[in-house]
């Protein structure tokens, strides 16, 4: 299981304002935006079929993702805004599920059956992120030996 943080998520009130603001404060530059059709299931079991407007800053091996707040969804900026969660690479999610379920963190979100995001006891969120799940776009920040490690493919290479 490699465990290694590899983006820190931000939801924000406009995709356009916050990368401008990242891109000023941060310094960084961003991948193509994607739009993500998602249907998610918060942890009262309540479905939401959400349009996500994502995207992830450039280089890495570290990334903030920045998407537009959907707000009453699990996508909802965090109370007070900033952070929204972490995500973490895990080579085995079902496995990874349980054992923070024994350390108290309850699921947030699911994408269907699959844990998305789980809540801990202080209100940190974290993202269970697939190593076996290819992200093209993102493959620069994909940990050396996996099999979907190396440069990004993005809209301009397709």
């Amino acid at each position: 299981m490699d465990q290694r943080i590899w983006h820190i998520g931000v939801a924000v009130d406009d995709l356009e304002k916050g990368k401008k603001e990242f891109a000023e404060v941060f310094g960084v530059s961003w991948r193509p935006t994607r739009v993500r059709a998602l249907t998610l299931t918060d942890a009262q079991g309540a479905d939401h079929e959400v349009e996500c407007h994502v995207t992830f800053s450039e280089g890495g091996p570290f990334a903030v993702e920045l998407w537009e707040s959907i707000p009453g969804t699990p996508l909802a900026a965090a109370p007070g805004g900033g952070v929204h969660h972490i995500g973490y690479w895990v080579d085995d999610i079902a496995q990874e599920n349980e054992r923070l379920s024994a350390l108290g963190f309850g699921p947030h979100a699911t994408v269907g059956p699959r844990p998305l995001l789980n809540t801990g006891p202080s209100g940190t969120v974290v993202e269970l992120c697939d190593l076996h799940s290819d992200r093209p776009q993102l493959r620069d920040l994909f940990p050396a030996g996996s099999p979907y490690a190396g440069p990004p493919v993005l809209d301009s290479d397709l």
